[in-house]
C-alpha cells in the first residue's frame, strides 16, 4: 500500500506542479501581457509539460523528447550557425545602414561569438586550470545572456499575437527620424501606414503623431508624420501632433497629455513610484512602432502607468537582428545590478568550487 502511494505521489506531484506553472503563465499573461517576465513563466511551463509527457508516456512524448535531445545534440552546431548568420548580416548592415554602434551590434556579436569558439581548443590544450577555469566562467556569462537574449526575443515576437484583439480608443504612432529632406522615411512610413490601420480596425477615435525635431532634422517628425497620413487616407479629425519628445519615454509622455484625461489608468500604479499620474483614466490605447520595439514600448508604458499595449510595424528583416539586440541591451541597462549579479551567480559557483577543489588537492 505505501508503494502504491508513494508511486501515485511520483506521478501526482510531477503533473500538479506542471499544470500549475501553466495555470500560472496564463493568468499572468491574461492579466499583465507586458511583463518581460511572463517568458521565464512560458518556458517554464513548456519544460515542465515535456517532462510530465514523457515521464507519463503519453502519444507523442519520445517524438518531442528527441527533438529537444537533436537540439541540445546540434547546439554547437547551432551556435556555429548563428555565428556565421551574424557576420554575414553585419556586412549587409555595413552596405545598407550608415556605421553606428547599434547598427553593427549583429557584427559584433558574430565575431564575440566567433572569438569564444576560437579560443576553446587552445586553451584546453594549455592544461592550465586557471584558463580552463576562467574560460568556463566566460562561456557560462555567455550561456545567461544567449538564454536571456532568446526569452526576450521570443516574447517579443508572440507578444503582439496576445494582445491583437485588446480594444484601444487611441492610438499613439511612435517617431523614428525623418529624412534629410524632411520626408518620411520607409521605417517610418510602415509604422504610420500600421497606426492608420490599427485606427481603423479597433475603431479609435485619436490618432497621435509622436516625434520632436532632432539635432539633425530640418522640422518635426509629427508635422511629416500628419502630413503622410493625412495624404495616405487618415481621418483629419483624429490626427493629433506631440512634436516635442525626443526619446520612447518622453513620446508617450507627452502624448498623454493630449489625451481626454491624462492618459493614465486609475487603477494601473505606474511600475516606478517616481513616476505618478494626475489625470487617471481607464481608456486603453495602443502604441504603435516597430516589430522589433514593440516589447520595450510596451514595458516603458507599464512603468508610466500608461493603460496602453504596443503592436509592431514590418521591418526590413535584415535590420531586425541589429534592432533586436540594441533594444535588448537597452532593456538589460535599465536593471544593470540585477542582471550582473545574476550573471554572476551562474558564472562563478562552479569555478570557484573547482578552483577551491584544486587547491586543497
Amino acid at each position: 500500500m505505501l508503494t502504491g502511494l508513494l508511486t501515485a505521489l511520483v506521478i501526482i506531484v510531477p503533473v500538479a506542479i506542471a499544470f500549475g506553472v501553466c495555470w500560472m503563465a496564463v493568468r499572468r499573461i491574461r492579466t499583465e501581457p507586458r511583463r518581460w517576465s511572463n517568458a521565464y513563466w512560458l518556458l517554464a511551463a513548456i519544460l515542465l509539460l515535456v517532462q510530465t509527457f514523457a515521464g507519463l508516456g503519453l502519444p507523442g512524448a519520445g517524438l518531442v523528447v528527441w527533438l529537444l535531445g537533436m537540439v541540445m545534440l546540434t547546439g554547437p552546431l547551432l551556435v556555429l550557425v548563428l555565428t556565421v548568420f551574424l557576420i554575414l548580416n553585419g556586412a549587409v548592415m555595413l552596405r545598407r545602414e550608415s556605421r553606428s554602434l547599434g547598427n553593427l551590434l549583429s557584427l559584433i556579436a558574430g565575431v564575440g561569438l566567433l572569438a569564444l569558439l576560437v579560443i576553446i581548443i587552445p586553451v584546453l590544450l594549455t592544461r592550465s586550470v586557471w584558463l580552463i577555469l576562467a574560460l568556463v566562467a566566460v562561456l557560462l556569462i555567455a550561456t545567461y545572456l544567449g538564454f536571456q537574449f532568446v526569452a526576450f526575443a521570443g516574447y517579443a515576437l508572440l507578444y503582439p499575437r496576445l494582445i491583437r484583439d485588446r480594444p484601444a480608443e487611441w492610438i499613439v504612432v511612435l517617431g523614428s527620424g525623418l529624412g534629410r529632406d524632411g520626408r518620411v522615411t520607409p521605417l517610418l512610413a510602415s509604422r504610420i501606414r500600421t497606426g492608420i490601420e490599427q485606427y481603423r480596425r479597433r475603431g479609435a477615435s485619436l490618432l497621435i503623431m509622436s516625434g520632436g525635431q532632432g539635432e539633425d532634422e530640418i522640422r518635426p517628425e509629427a508635422e511629416a508624420m500628419a502630413e503622410w497620413a493625412l495624404g495616405n487616407g487618415a481621418d483629419p479629425d483624429a490626427v493629433r501632433q506631440e512634436a516635442r519628445s525626443r526619446n520612447t519615454e518622453q513620446n508617450l509622455r507627452f502624448s498623454r497629455e493630449l489625451l481626454p484625461s491624462g492618459g493614465v489608468d486609475a487603477d494601473l500604479e505606474p511600475t516606478d513610484p517616481t513616476r505618478r499620474a494626475e489625470q487617471p483614466t481607464t481608456s486603453p490605447g495602443l502604441i504603435v512602432t516597430s516589430n522589433y520595439h514593440v516589447m520595450r514600448a510596451a514595458i516603458l508604458a507599464r512603468k508610466l502607468g500608461i493603460p496602453a499595449q504596443a503592436t509592431g510595424a514590418p521591418t526590413a528583416g535584415y535590420y531586425w537582428p541589429s534592432a533586436m539586440i540594441r533594444e535588448f541591451v537597452a532593456v538589460l541597462a535599465e536593471r544593470p545590478r540585477l542582471h550582473v549579479l545574476a550573471a554572476a551567480l551562474v558564472a562563478l559557483p562552479v569555478p570557484l568550487l573547482f578552483a577551491v577543489v584544486h587547491l586543497i588537492s
